[in-house]
């Protein structure tokens, strides 16, 4: 039996573009961020409105914020016209899909991609050199592997074991270039920067911030993003976890936590603020994040409501 659908007002998917015009396409301070999360929680309306929009204008949203910006930017300077824009990506998707019903669309990295996984999904590949490429949830890798193997990683987060054939292979992300010979090396795009680990070997490192190039070893790790350049005290020893379905936290924010396992899985994850401070240890399936993230709650006396079928949210028991 289907389950109902829930229809989104026009003025409140006027609202939600307004949110993803100030939270997306500009600087937000935090008091915009917390007026947003005011708003979010105020009806479940705006969160069903949200969660719609990010979803239909993926192929859009999800362009990195030069790209998204420079799009935008070419139209008649004014905020009415951005937000035409934004409507128009939303109609486009399809009128009932705004009004009735959620669809997870593949993100733009994918229909450029050589290999990609869906969210929850892990896999590897073998490249014909030999060298080992494993991907995790919901990442794109663009490869040329005629000569030097180059690979981009688009999306996500990436581990590659270089292969003895004596190959080198080149790594570019949007903040930096790797290249390796012989080396175990992973990389995760986030929002702002690339985190880089090394376990086995070493490799070169170039970052587009105009920093000269250095050496990285086993054992290390650098967060690089278009302005800096940082080393961490190195990665947990459990780091690389998500390979065998796992993560592994000790002594963690519980926001941090949830943050983490929302990536395995498909739909809308929030939680109260006051709680999102907890400290989390454990070991938990990234193959099963629902019951990870009800295990959790059980733990310390909270509480999971599905609101929809895609949207969770965790706080305090009643």
């Amino acid at each position: 039996m289907s389950t109902p659908c829930t229809l989104v007002s026009p003025q409140i998917l006027d609202a939600a573009i307004d949110w993803s015009l100030k939270i997306s396409f500009n600087t937000a301070d935090a008091a915009t961020h917390d007026a947003f999360q005011h708003w979010l929680a105020a009806d479940a309306r705006h969160a069903l409105a949200w969660q719609r929009l990010q979803g239909l204008n993926e192929p859009f949203a999800r362009l990195p914020a030069s790209a998204a910006m420079s799009a935008l930017n070419r139209l008649p300077t004014g905020r009415l016209q951005r937000r035409q824009l934004l409507k128009l990506l939303v109609l486009g998707s399809g009128t009932a899909a705004i009004g009735c019903g959620t669809q997870r669309y593949a993100p733009w990295q994918r229909l450029l991609a050589d290999y990609s996984t869906r969210t929850g999904e892990f896999r590897r590949w073998k490249l014909p050199s030999g060298t080992l490429l494993e991907l995790n949830t919901d990442s794109a890798v663009k490869a040329d592997l005629e000569g030097v193997q180059r690979v981009t990683l688009l999306r996500g987060e990436m581990g590659v074991t270089t292969a003895g054939s004596g190959l080198p292979l080149q790594l570019t992300t949007p903040h930096c270039r790797v290249d390796a010979l012989h080396a175990r090396f992973e990389a995760r795009l986030f929002g702002d920067h690339t985190c880089l680990t090394i376990a086995e070997g070493t490799v070169k490192l170039e970052a587009s911030a105009g920093h000269a190039a250095l050496e990285m070893h086993a054992g290390e790790q650098w967060l690089v993003s278009h302005s800096t350049l940082r080393r961490t005290p190195g990665p947990a020893p459990d780091h690389g976890a998500w390979r065998n379905g796992m993560l592994i936290v000790r002594n963690l924010p519980l926001a941090q936590v949830l943050g983490e396992l929302s990536r395995y899985r498909v739909g809308y994850l929030n939680w109260e603020q006051r709680i999102a401070a907890l400290p989390v240890s454990g070991n938990f399936s990234t193959l099963h994040a629902d019951q990870s993230v009800a295990l959790i709650a059980g733990a310390h006396g909270l509480h999971v409501r599905k609101i929809t079928r895609y949207w969770s949210h965790v706080g305090k028991a009643a």
